[in-house]
C-alpha cells in the first residue's frame, strides 16, 4: 500500500537524520582529540544497532505474529549481545587511548557505576546508559509512527467506504429518476400531444445529465439549474393550468460548484406530492440563492397526505444520505410540514 511505503520512507529518513545528528555531535566533540574519527564513528554506530534491530526487525515481527514471549526473548538477547560487543570495544578504546573519558568517544557520555564485585567490568556499565537511551528514543519513534500510520489507514479505509457508499447512492438515482420521467412521458402519450417528440429530446438531456454528470464529484451550479429548468418545463406540459410553479435562481453564477443531482430530486418530489397528489389550486415555489458563503435552496409546495405514501420518498432519503457524505458538518437540511404545506430548506457552506 502506498500509505505504508511512504511511512517507511519517512521512518528511514528520520532514522538517518537522528543518526547523523549523533555522528555530527560525536565528531564535534572529537575535534582536536587524539582519538581516530573512524573509531568514534564505529562506536556510535554500534550504539544504534540494538535499537535498529528492535525497530526494523523485532517490533514489526511482533506486530505480525503477536508472539510476546518470543519478542521479549529476542529483545533481551539482542540487548545483551549489543552490550557485550560495545562494552568490549569500549574497553579496547579506553586501553588503546589510555583514557576513561567517555565523552571522547560519544556525545552520549552518560555512565553508570558497576557494583563492587563487577568493578573490573566497568566498561560494560559505561556503555549501558547510551544503549538504553537510544533504544527508548527509537521505540518512542516507532510507536508514534505506528499510531500515525493507523490513523492514516483508518482515514483511507473510511474514504474508500464513503466513495463506495456514494457510488451506490448515485447508482440509485438513475433508475428511480427514470421511473418517474417515464411516467411523465406516458401521460403525454395518452394525450397524443404534438409536443411529445420535443419532450423526449428534453428527457434525453435530463437522462444524459443523470447518467454522466453524476460521475463527477462537483459540477458548475448552472448545470444543475439548467436541468431543473428543463424538468420544470416538461412537467408544466402535463400539470393543471391552475398549478403555480416558479423557480427563482437570480444571482447564481458558474463560479459556484456543487454535487450533481442534489436539487433535482427535491424538485421532483415537490411535483409528485405538490401537484400530482393535490386537487384544486396547488403551487411549487423554489428558489436558489447565495447568501454570504452559503448556498441556500428552498422549495415549498402544497400537498395532500396519501395513505399509500408519505411526503418525501426515495429521492429525499437519497439526498439526505449524500449530503451527510459529501458535506459533513457543512450543511443543514430541514423539512417543515404545516397542514397542507411542505417546505424544504437546504443550506450548504461553500
Amino acid at each position: 500500500m502506498k500509505v505504508i511505503n511512504s511511512y517507511n520512507l519517512v521512518r528511514l529518513l528520520l532514522n538517518i537524520l537522528f543518526t547523523g545528528l549523533i555522528f555530527w555531535a560525536a565528531l564535534d566533540n572529537n575535534s582536536g582529540s587524539e582519538v581516530a574519527l573512524g573509531h568514534v564513528l564505529l562506536y556510535n554506530l554500534l550504539l544504534f544497532v540494538p535499537g535498529w534491530v528492535n525497530n526494523f526487525v523485532l517490533l514489526p515481527k511482533l506486530r505480525r505474529d503477536k508472539k510476546t514471549g518470543k519478542y521479549f526473548l529476542a529483545i533481551i538477547s539482542t540487548f545483551f549481545a549489543g552490550l557485550l560487543i560495545l562494552g568490549q570495544y569500549l574497553h579496547w578504546l579506553q586501553t588503546y587511548y589510555k583514557t576513561d573519558d567517555l565523552s571522547k568517544f560519544t556525545p552520549l557520555g552518560i555512565t553508570s557505576s558497576a557494583p563492587g564485585f563487577l568493578q573490573d567490568f566497568q566498561y560494560f556499565f559505561d556503555a549501558l546508559p547510551a544503549i538504553i537511551i537510544l533504544m527508548i528514543i527509537l521505540v518512542i519513534g516507532y510507536v508514534i509512527r505506528e499510531f500515525l500510520l493507523k490513523l492514516k489507514k483508518e482515514k483511507h479505509i473510511q474514504n474508500e467506504q464513503t466513495i463506495a457508499e456514494l457510488n451506490l447512492l448515485k447508482s440509485q438515482i438513475s433508475p428511480h429518476f427514470l421511473f418517474n420521467i417515464l411516467n411523465s412521458l406516458y401521460s403525454l402519450s395518452l394525450k397524443k400531444s404534438d409536443e411529445t417528440p420535443a419532450v423526449i429530446l428534453q428527457l434525453s438531456d435530463i437522462l444524459r445529465y443523470s447518467l454522466y454528470e453524476t460521475q463527477e464529484r462537483e459540477v458548475p451550479i448552472l448545470d444543475e439549474v439548467a436541468i431543473i429548468d428543463t424538468y420544470i418545463a416538461i412537467e408544466k406540459i402535463r400539470i393543471p393550468a391552475t398549478a403555480n410553479v416558479s423557480f427563482n435562481h437570480s444571482g447564481i453564477d458558474n463560479s459556484i460548484k456543487m454535487a450533481p443531482m442534489l436539487l433535482l430530486p427535491l424538485i421532483e418530489n415537490a411535483f409528485k406530492h405538490g401537484v400530482d397528489s393535490t386537487v384544486g389550486d396547488s403551487y411549487i415555489h423554489a428558489s436558489l440563492a447565495k447568501s454570504e458563503n452559503r448556498l441556500v435552496f428552498t422549495c415549498e409546495n402544497t400537498f395532500k397526505v396519501s395513505k399509500k405514501s408519505e411526503v418525501g420518498g426515495i429521492g429525499i432519503q437519497n439526498v439526505r444520505k449524500r449530503l451527510n457524505l459529501l458535506y459533513p458538518s457543512r450543511h443543514s437540511f430541514d423539512i417543515e410540514k404545516q397542514e397542507n404545506l411542505f417546505k424544504i430548506t437546504l443550506k450548504i457552506l461553500l
